[in-house]
C-alpha cells in the first residue's frame, strides 16, 4: 500500500510583540513569526493607505531615543511586504491575548488581510492572558484555543477598524453593543477605549486611577504604575505610556500633582541615576487635585486638551466625553 508524504506548511505567526515573538521562535512554533509593534491606542490612528499609515503613526511612536523614525518606517514596510506576500504561507496564525493593546491590533492585521484578500487558512488564537509571560516551554499549550477566522469575523474586524480610524467614539459606542461573532474579549476592550476619553471630571479612567491611587497613599511613581496595572480588568499600558501620562498632570497649566523631578522623556530610563530619581520621587496631590477627586472641579476646563483618540482629533474646542457611570458619550463644543 503506497502512502502520500504530506508536504510541510508554511505557517506564518503574528503576535503582539517582540516577547511573544521571541518565545514562540524558541518554542519553534511557525515558519515565520511576525511581531506587531504599534501602540494603536495612543496618538493618531488615521484612515489612510498603508504606506501612508505607516509614515505617520512612525513619526507619533518617534521618541528620538529609543525609538528612531527610520527603523520604525522600515519595521513596517517589512511587515507590511509580509502581508502583501501572504500567498507564500498556506496557514496564518494570530497569536494574541485579552487587552486593549492586542484587540485593537487584532482589528487592523484582519483589516489588512480581509483587503489583501486573504480570508483562508487564517487562525487566531486569544488567550485570556498574558503571551510575553509564558515560557518557551509552556507557550505551546494555547494551541487548544486556536479557532478558524471566519467570515463574519473578518467583517466585523474590518467595519470596527474602519469605527475606531474615521467613525470616532460615536460609531465604536454602537458596535460595542452589537453582537461580537468571535471576538470574546473585544466588547470590553472597545469599552475600555471609551474610557479613555475624557471623563465628567476632564480625565481618561487611567488618569483618574492615577490621582485616586496617590490620594490612597501609593506615592511613587514606580508604584503608581504597578497599583493602576492592577485596577484593569486588563492590563494594557506599557511603562513609558504610564510615566508619559503622569508626567502630564504635573507639567500642565493647573496641575492635579507635585513631586516629580522633570518632565518624562524616554532618555531618563538611559541613565540609571535619573530613572531612580524618577520612578522613586515622592508625590502628593495638589488641591487643585483634591477638588477633582470630590467633584468640585474640571481638569479639561482649565487645562484643555489636544490629543488622538484613533482617527478622532480630541482638541479644547471640539472633543468628546464619556460619563461611566451612565455610559453615555457626549460630543463638546466651543461656544
Amino acid at each position: 500500500m503506497h502512502t502520500i508524504a504530506r508536504q510541510p506548511v508554511n505557517r506564518l505567526i503574528i503576535t503582539n510583540g517582540d516577547s511573544a515573538a521571541d518565545l514562540l521562535k524558541e518554542a519553534g512554533i511557525g515558519d515565520t513569526v511576525l511581531p506587531w509593534r504599534d501602540i494603536l491606542h495612543e496618538g493618531p490612528v488615521p484612515d489612510a493607505d498603508d504606506d501612508l499609515f505607516g509614515v505617520i503613526r512612525a513619526k507619533f511612536l518617534a521618541d528620538g531615543h529609543f525609538n528612531n523614525e527610520a527603523d520604525i518606517q522600515r519595521d513596517f514596510k517589512e511587515r507590511l511586504n509580509i502581508i502583501r506576500n501572504h500567498a507564500v504561507y498556506d496557514r496564518i496564525e494570530l497569536w494574541f491575548e485579552h487587552d486593549l493593546y492586542d484587540q485593537l491590533q487584532i482589528l487592523q492585521i484582519l483589516d489588512m488581510l480581509s483587503r489583501f484578500g486573504r480570508i483562508n487558512n487564517v487562525f487566531i488564537i486569544q488567550a485570556p492572558t498574558y503571551l510575553g509571560m509564558q515560557s518557551a516551554e509552556n507557550i505551546g499549550r494555547f494551541k487548544e484555543l486556536c479557532l478558524p477566522v471566519l467570515d463574519r469575523m473578518f467583517g466585523f474586524a474590518a467595519k470596527t477598524w474602519k469605527a475606531y480610524v474615521s467613525g470616532g467614539p460615536e460609531a465604536i459606542n454602537e458596535l460595542r453593543q452589537e453582537p461580537i461573532p468571535g471576538f470574546p474579549f473585544l466588547e470590553i476592550a472597545l469599552l475600555r477605549i471609551l474610557q479613555e476619553l475624557p471623563g465628567t471630571d476632564g480625565l481618561s479612567r487611567t488618569e483618574r486611577q492615577i490621582i485616586y491611587s496617590l490620594d490612597r497613599g501609593v506615592s511613587r511613581p514606580g508604584m503608581l504604575f504597578a497599583q493602576v496595572l492592577n485596577m484593569e480588568e486588563a492590563a494594557f499600558l506599557g511603562d513609558l505610556s504610564f510615566f508619559r501620562i503622569l508626567s502630564g498632570l504635573q507639567y500642565c497649566t493647573r496641575p492635579v500633582l507635585s513631586g516629580l523631578p522633570q518632565k518624562f522623556n524616554t532618555k531618563i530610563f538611559s541613565d540609571g541615576n535619573q530613572r531612580k530619581e524618577f520612578i522613586t520621587s515622592p508625590l502628593s496631590l495638589t488641591d487643585f487635585g483634591k477638588n477633582i477627586l470630590t467633584k468640585q472641579e474640571d481638569f479639561l476646563s482649565e487645562n484643555g486638551i489636544h490629543r488622538w483618540w484613533g482617527g478622532t482629533e480630541l482638541t479644547t474646542a471640539s472633543h468628546w466625553r464619556w460619563d461611566d457611570e451612565g455610559e453615555q458619550l457626549t460630543h463638546h463644543r466651543a461656544s
